[in-house]
């Protein structure tokens, strides 16, 4: 799933979804929530209206990233859900590394790296590793593969449908 809610995105939201659609493990499907923007919802309805494995639907709930994941969530068939931010572009193996974990049936939530793409090319040296978290990406002091953890970062995420049931959505 994602979110969007500017068409000043548009190039990066094509980017984001191209790289779902080219995952080594397919995904079920592809879902958009518009975040009250009518005219983007329409745009992105026109992009993908010949592809059946992308769905644009409109946020149903108030304003905002929560709201509009509680409508993807709704609205998603499967029993593990997938978030990607609209500025990120996923590795290829992005899903085929989330599907692994959740072979173990205690797992409810699984998170990935995120790395920071700085639009110079090169991390600002005012700038320390430690506060990448502050731009949703990981950050020096997260620990390495695969541990237990409190919280995953929510734009390179997923969980299973039952977590939401059991919290009640974001």
């Amino acid at each position: 799933m994602i979110c969007v809610y500017t068409e000043d995105r548009w190039t990066d939201i094509l980017a984001a979804v191209a790289s779902v659609r080219a995952q080594s493990r397919p995904a079920l499907e592809t879902l958009l929530v518009a975040d009250h923007n009518p005219v983007l919802r329409e745009r992105l309805e026109r992009e993908y209206e010949d592809d059946p494995s992308v769905r644009v639907v409109a946020n149903a709930g108030p304003r905002g990233l929560s709201a509009g994941r509680n409508t993807g969530i709704a609205e998603a068939r499967g029993e593990v859900v997938a978030f990607l931010d609209d500025d990120a572009v996923a590795d290829p193996r992005w899903l085929r590394h989330f599907a692994e974990a959740y072979d173990d049936p205690r797992v409810m939530a699984v998170g990935g790296r995120t790395e920071p793409a700085w639009e110079s090319g090169r991390r600002p040296p005012w700038f320390p590793e430690e506060f990448d978290w502050v731009v949703g990406c990981t950050y020096r002091g997260l620990p390495p593969g695969r541990v237990r953890v409190r919280n995953v970062l929510g734009g390179n995420a997923s969980f299973r449908r039952t977590a939401f049931e059991t919290a009640g959505g974001f």
